[in-house]
């Protein structure tokens, strides 16, 4: 979803409106469900259970024992429950974005950022992660955009003159890493395992590529492997 500012200078991008609603109308329709089928099933449970040596917990038979209205009513506020709290979270892990021509303002996982223009060379989508490649910096790797609309994207950025692409304009130059290939010295091994190690700590995964820039390399993961091209 996109929206402009009055005056037109920026754009702001987030996760649609199905997407929550969705999330939060999922666990809602199983709990009224469960309501109308649960009494039932967990009566059924508590009766098998009492012929075995556990015995049936007390509180199941409570549920079971329920009235139907009663237990519609207590699936259904259950799945409201879980619904806010999976609405919440995925507020908080989704990207948003507020672009404007001269810089990027983005949000994900509490975290914000500002990214310039003027040092970017290319914006693109790689799977759930959006990437902004830097001309003297290593690149910035934002996630939480895979629910953000590819054309919501581009459209914003293009909107506001920024280099779109649809794809790595280097994703040709990248070689699979294998530790202790003799395509790499020894200090650039150590390098890419540090980066190959930091997995999905963002923080570690930050500090492991702005090293690896300043040996003049950049690593990418692809299907849980590191793949590595040289800075021209």
């Amino acid at each position: 979803m996109t929206s402009e500012s009055a005056d037109g200078s920026s754009t702001g991008i987030r996760i649609p409106a199905a997407i929550p609603a969705l999330v939060i109308a999922v666990p809602v329709v199983v709990g009224a469900l469960l309501g109308f089928a649960g009494g039932p099933l967990l009566g059924g449970l508590a009766n098998l259970l009492e012929g075995t040596p556990i015995g049936a917990p007390g509180w199941l038979h409570l549920l079971g024992d329920l009235p139907q209205g009663w237990s519609v009513a207590v699936m259904t506020g259950l799945g409201v429950v879980v619904g806010v709290v999976l609405t919440l979270f995925t507020f908080h892990e989704a990207l948003s974005l507020r672009v404007l021509d001269d810089h990027v303002e983005s949000r994900v996982e509490g975290r914000e950022a500002w990214t310039e223009r003027a040092t970017t060379t290319a914006v693109f989508r790689d799977r759930a992660t959006l990437v902004f490649l830097r001309r003297d910096a290593a690149p910035v790797r934002l996630p939480g955009a895979q629910d953000l609309r590819e054309r919501d994207l581009r459209a914003a950025f293009e909107r506001h003159s920024w280099p779109w692409r649809d794809g790595d304009p280097h994703a040709d130059e990248y070689e699979r890493w294998v530790d202790g290939s003799p395509a790499f010295t020894a200090g650039e091994h150590t390098l890419l395992r540090r980066r190959f190690d930091a997995g999905k700590d963002d923080t570690a995964r930050i500090e492991a590529d702005d090293a690896l820039f300043g040996a003049g390399l950049v690593a990418r993961t692809d299907k849980k492997r590191l793949h590595v091209r040289r800075v021209s």
